[in-house]
C-alpha cells in the first residue's frame, strides 16, 4: 500500500488515481487515512442512456425483483378503474 499525505497527494493527483488501479493507494490526512478505490463504469443498459440505470444499485435491485417474478415470488395487485379515482381523489 502507498500512503501519501494529502499535500503531496494535491501535487499529483493523477499520477496517484493512475496508481490506484494496480494498487493500494491512500491519502493521509491527519491520523485519517482516505483509501482510494477505483470503480469501473459499468454499461448502461438503457437505450436511451437514463442514468438511473447507470447506477449498479438499481440494476441489483431490479434483477433481484426480476428474479422474484421468475420464482413467482410476486403478489400484484390490480386497481380498478373505480379505486384509482378513489386512491387519487377525483
Amino acid at each position: 500500500m502507498t500512503v501519501v499525505s494529502s499535500k503531496v497527494f494535491s501535487t499529483n493527483p493523477i499520477h496517484y488515481l493512475n496508481l490506484a488501479i494496480s494498487e493500494s493507494v491512500a491519502i493521509k490526512r491527519g491520523k485519517i487515512l482516505f483509501q482510494i478505490t477505483p470503480t469501473f463504469p459499468l454499461e448502461n443498459p438503457s437505450p436511451s442512456d437514463d442514468p438511473y440505470y447507470a447506477n449498479p444499485k438499481n440494476i441489483v435491485e431490479l434483477e433481484r425483483r426480476m428474479e422474484e417474478m421468475r420464482n413467482g415470488n410476486v403478489k400484484c395487485k390490480v386497481l380498478t378503474p373505480e379505486r384509482q379515482k378513489e386512491l387519487l381523489g377525483l
